[in-house]
């Protein structure tokens, strides 16, 4: 894998690390993190509206509930925290890999954008 060794992941039994790999490497390119454990990957995404948050978060929750995998998502007025990881067998797996994927790929439809962009609480100037 072509990242730092602050970056190596620590997969789940049975996960093929050869086919996972370049996968992840792709999405550290589109600023997923590992999280502490490095067993899990963690974004934040900016969006101009909170209805986009809340469209986003609506997404990704009916997706998380056909695949039977769920994140932990904190939502602000402007941005969605999305943090995924697999409990049994603990550890990265495909899953969690897919899932992030499918999060980037509604974001782009529902239209990120950088963090001075996204909404903020209070009066409008």
């Amino acid at each position: 894998m072509s990242t730092s060794t602050t970056q190596q992941p620590i997969y789940a039994q049975g996960e093929e690390e050869n086919k996972l790999n370049p996968e992840l490497s792709r999405l550290f390119e589109s600023g997923w993190e590992l999280d502490e454990n490095k067993m899990g990957l963690k974004k934040t995404y900016h969006f101009k509206t909170y209805t986009k948050v809340l469209d986003f978060v609506q997404m990704v929750g009916i997706a998380s509930k056909s695949k039977n995998h769920h994140s932990l998502m904190q939502l602000g007025h402007g941005h969605v925290s999305v943090h995924w990881t697999t409990h049994n067998p603990r550890g990265l797996t495909a899953k969690d890999i897919d899932m992030a994927q499918y999060c980037d790929n509604q974001g782009g439809l529902i239209k990120t954008v950088d963090k001075g962009e996204s909404a903020k609480c209070g009066p409008k100037p």
